[in-house]
């Protein structure tokens, strides 16, 4: 019997610091995935942004004269407005999605992106 007890208290022993170890890992995994997050959201919205921009641009200087309103293959929505004097501006509007990373946010970081170009044709 004395040589069981003085196994389990081995075993204890052996144990000791798992869960100070635990207790110092699990807020700095979660510490390092909201870094992470804004990280993340934080170039997504450069990207977006650069992206919408890109495709207005593009739609502007192809020049394109499609309806007044109209959706690209990617989901961007395209409006022109026809100016008195000729030419149109070009406004595009996408609503964009960023990948949630950690279990701390309770809701995807969801945001509306919009571009703007001048067509001079």
């Amino acid at each position: 019997m004395q040589k069981l007890g003085k196994r389990i208290s081995s075993g204890i022993k052996s144990e000791s610091g798992t869960v100070e170890s635990a207790l110092v890992l699990i807020p700095t995994v979660l510490l390092f995935l909201s870094v992470l997050q804004i990280a993340a959201s934080v170039l997504g919205r450069g990207v977006a942004v650069n992206l919408i921009q890109g495709e207005v641009s593009r739609e502007a200087l192809l020049g394109s004269s499609q309806l007044s309103q109209s959706t690209d293959s990617l989901g961007t929505d395209l409006s022109r407005i026809q100016l008195p004097g000729g030419g149109a501006i070009i406004i595009g509007s996408k609503e964009i999605t960023i990948p949630r990373l950690t279990p701390l946010i309770i809701s995807q970081d969801k945001f509306l992106t919009s571009g703007i170009a001048i067509d001079e044709n």
